[in-house]
């Protein structure tokens, strides 16, 4: 509960940010991208300075075991904030053997970077951002338990003051060369620790087929020898078959692994709805991101976090949300599913709670996800 602690603290310290942070949310509304998924939850602040984090030494350590790509990913996403002092070792063990639990075959590792505002060239990392050395633990961890592993760089919007949905940056040759220093280190961990894929770029719609893309893959390549992947947003299209759809192609770069992430709105029958929307996607597609808070009404905006109105939790909307999708993304013939987020702790299974509304490990919708992976792993999927 440490970890759940430090983020409230650090919450209080954002409300300032709010008049922001709300600004953004208004034009997720407006608009119907995925963009609030990430604005509050699990998000932080840098918290008071304190001892170094834990690593173990490398004796310790197993060597990484290359996993091959599951016919269907049957995936759980981890937002991979840290803080000062930190029990890398632990919280890496914990998440592991939740997933596990979960009869999870994959997982995504999502990593904060940070920018000081919408007009800057340079992105930057904080305390809350995983070394390389800090990952390669989650990444170690989690291959020996046989999991396929991606890693993914992420935004925050705390920090770039609107949705990455929305934006693009002023100087994209400076920016690009900047997001490049940040990653190449990384693109080098995920090399030597065997990971099978790295997804360069999440959510980046007004900017997703930029040629500069191609310049930081090429620069990846030297260094990581595995599939450079792209998180597309959902895009205007509900799962009612409504809007512009959800074609892509050449984003992130050429070549490059895409997939989507889905926070599209329904009325209705959730299976219904999940099968109508998936059947819309290229046949193999992964949704590397599905998540909705544990709140009546979420269905209608499941983009939405930390309702403010809130004063009580209903979390049949995360088990009738996350079991319709599941169903749905096995039926139409996609390539995996990722439920966010699970936290970067030694205690995961602690949510949802009224401050963290999205979290369903260790609630109903942990447990329908779970009846779902048991299903499907059943059936050979």
């Amino acid at each position: 509960m440490l970890e759940y602690s430090r983020r409230v603290m650090a919450k209080t310290r954002r409300h300032q940010g709010r008049l922001i942070l709300g600004a953004a949310v208004l034009a997720v509304l407006t608009t119907g991208c995925t963009a609030a998924a990430h604005m509050v939850t699990l998000e932080q602040t840098e918290v008071p300075s304190s001892a170094h984090s834990s690593l173990p030494s490398a004796p310790a350590r197993l060597p990484s075991v290359p996993v091959r790509l599951p016919a269907f990913q049957r995936g759980v996403d981890i937002d991979a904030y840290t803080y000062p002092g930190q029990d890398i070792a632990a919280a890496a063990a914990a998440d592991v053997a939740y997933i596990k639990s979960l009869h999870a075959n994959s997982v995504s590792i999502s990593f904060p970077f940070f920018m000081a505002g919408p007009s800057s060239s340079a992105v930057y990392t904080k305390n809350s951002t995983p070394s390389p050395a800090q990952l390669a633990v989650l990444v170690n961890d989690a291959e020996a338990a046989g999991l396929y592993v991606s890693i993914r760089p992420l935004l925050d919007e705390s920090t770039l003051g609107r949705s990455r949905v929305h934006w693009s940056p002023d100087d994209p040759a400076a920016w690009f060369a900047s997001y490049r220093r940040f990653l190449l280190p990384y693109a080098a961990m995920t090399e030597r620790e065997k990971v099978p894929e790295f997804i360069v770029g999440a959510e980046f719609s007004t900017f997703e087929a930029s040629p500069h893309w191609n310049v930081l893959d090429k620069a990846l390549k030297r260094s990581f020898h595995g599939a450079l992947g792209c998180s597309n947003n959902w895009g205007s299209q509900d799962l009612a078959g409504n809007g512009s759809g959800t074609a892509f192609a050449g984003n992130c770069g050429n070549g490059v692994r895409e997939s989507i992430d889905v926070y599209a709105p329904q009325n209705g029958n959730l299976l219904a709805g999940w099968e109508a929307f998936d059947s819309s996607l290229p046949r193999g597609t992964v949704e590397t991101e599905v998540g909705i808070d544990a709140i009546a009404g979420a269905y209608k905006r499941p983009y939405q976090h930390e309702w403010t109105a809130a004063t009580s939790l209903d979390t049949s909307v995360q088990a009738h949300w996350f079991t319709a999708a599941c169903r749905a993304a096995a039926k139409e013939h996609l390539g995996g599913i990722y439920f966010w987020p699970l936290a970067f702790s030694n205690h995961p299974a602690t949510g949802p709670t009224l401050t963290y509304q999205g979290q369903w490990a260790g609630g109903a919708g942990g447990q329908a996800i779970a009846q779902c992976f048991r299903t499907l792993q059943r059936e050979g999927k």
